[in-house]
């Protein structure tokens, strides 16, 4: 599995504007037949997304009077062949969580997360099918590779947390609290591979939990939608994943 930054910006304004009235769009329902074979080495999976969620509140930093606003917003989706075949049971897919911070706390946030996963879905860690992680850092915008920074690191292992799998950096994290450290226009991409061994109806949801203050929690989720094909598709190590975090207008330095 290949990772590249999207450098076109077709859902830019739509994301923008999803952030401003917590609103986004789906791709359609990803059809349960595909080819079984993948029409080439540089095939673009899209993603199948869902919609946005705010997730706490926040004063802003030095407002007086008070002014409150969001603390974080996000949403979750997973990786499919293209156009819109759903991805096939034994097949490794992806799903990611991207989430902004538009809230301004006066010490930032330390984000809490973990990956709930319907019954007959399973993370699919290997050397071929790693996890990323990618962060925007402001002023100016800049993609930052959360993988090479000495703090941070991708997650490789999911052990249990509250309610589902615990997504934490692999190196500690923020000061070493096993969470991601955000502030007002931080923004946070993670993609972790799955594979399914149940057909998935979209009658349940992959799930995020994020928790990003004292007493804030809050759930981003995609129906799950895997069809039941055993003739699995051509190895998919050529297959592109893109980046919602270079659709951000004006695109980030990186991108």
């Amino acid at each position: 599995m290949i990772i590249r930054p999207r450098r076109i910006a077709w859902t830019a304004a739509g994301f923008a504007l999803a952030l401003s009235t917590a609103f986004a769009q789906s791709l359609p329902v990803p059809t349960p037949t595909g080819p079984l074979s993948l029409p080439g080495p540089d095939m673009v999976t899209p993603w199948f997304n869902g919609v946005i969620t705010s997730i706490g509140s926040v004063w802003a930093c030095g407002s007086n009077p008070p002014i409150y606003g969001t603390r974080v917003m996000g949403y979750t989706g997973f990786s499919h062949p293209p156009p819109n075949y759903s991805p096939a049971i034994g097949e490794v897919f992806y799903t990611h969580l991207v989430l902004g911070h538009p809230g301004n706390p006066c010490g930032g946030s330390v984000v809490g997360l973990e990956l709930i996963l319907p019954p007959g879905v399973e993370t699919a860690v290997s050397a071929n099918n790693p996890t990323f992680c990618f962060a925007i850092l402001p002023n100016p915008d800049r993609l930052h590779d959360m993988d090479a920074d000495p703090d941070y690191g991708c997650p490789t292992t999911f052990p249990q947390g509250l309610e589902g799998l615990a997504v934490r950096p692999l190196r500690g994290g923020f000061q070493n609290s096993s969470a991601w450290g955000m502030a007002q226009g931080f923004w946070l991409e993670i993609l972790i591979p799955l594979r399914a061994t149940q057909v998935q109806l979209g009658n349940q949801s992959i799930r995020w939990r994020v928790n990003p203050g004292i007493a804030e929690v809050g759930y981003a989720e995609v129906p799950a939608f895997v069809n039941g094909d055993v003739l699995f598709r051509d190895e998919m190590e050529n297959t592109l994943l893109l980046l919602d975090l270079c659709t951000v207008n004006p695109a980030p330095q990186g991108c």
